[in-house]
């Protein structure tokens, strides 16, 4: 079995999980793209990286719904005590409202990116501790769900995708 179709030890066993695993890996994708793009210059609100910007959060929106029906037979309850045995194993508590951040994360996520499309000229003039906060956000939650609870594979290229927007970001800060 490929590796990077093995997650949380779930084994894809139809279309629907196989499509839910892969929006997630795609969002991750695009998230780092973006992110990079921006440390590298480019504005928030270009109409190319707004747009793949949404469509990563449109994405995250498809992995949830996805593996709600897939993973969890679209029961909110077993989401919910499959996020707290996933934390139980990992951190040893249960905590089940895991899975209520995640869903903040897809609407906080798509919230900015419909933002940028739909008022460029008014995101640009935002503080900037609007956007530190919403990426400071979507980054803990992605580190979480692709290092910290993830192994193998997805691990290690998250850790990659890390290391190079860190990489990034000190080589800017540094030139300043």
């Amino acid at each position: 079995m490929n590796c990077l179709l093995v997650v949380a030890n779930q084994i894809p066993e139809n279309a629907l999980q196989t499509a839910s695993l892969w929006a997630i890996r795609l969002a991750m994708l695009l998230l780092v793209s973006v992110l990079c793009a921006e440390i590298l210059g480019k504005k928030k609100t270009n109409p190319a990286w707004a747009s793949l910007w949404l469509l990563g959060a449109i994405l995250a929106l498809c992995h949830s719904l996805g593996a709600l029906i897939a993973f969890h037979h679209s029961s909110q309850a077993e989401a919910l005590e499959s996020t707290a045995q996933q934390t139980a194993e990992l951190l040893g508590f249960r905590f089940g409202a895991g899975l209520y951040v995640n869903y903040a994360f897809v609407a906080i996520w798509l919230f900015d990116a419909i933002l940028r499309i739909a008022i460029p000229t008014k995101y640009e003039q935002f503080p900037k501790m609007y956007g530190r906060l919403v990426y400071a956000f979507l980054i803990f939650i992605a580190i979480n769900g692709a290092i910290v609870f993830k192994s193998g594979t997805v691990r290690s290229v998250g850790i990659a995708s890390l290391v190079i927007l860190l990489l990034l970001l000190a080589s800017k800060y540094r030139r300043s």
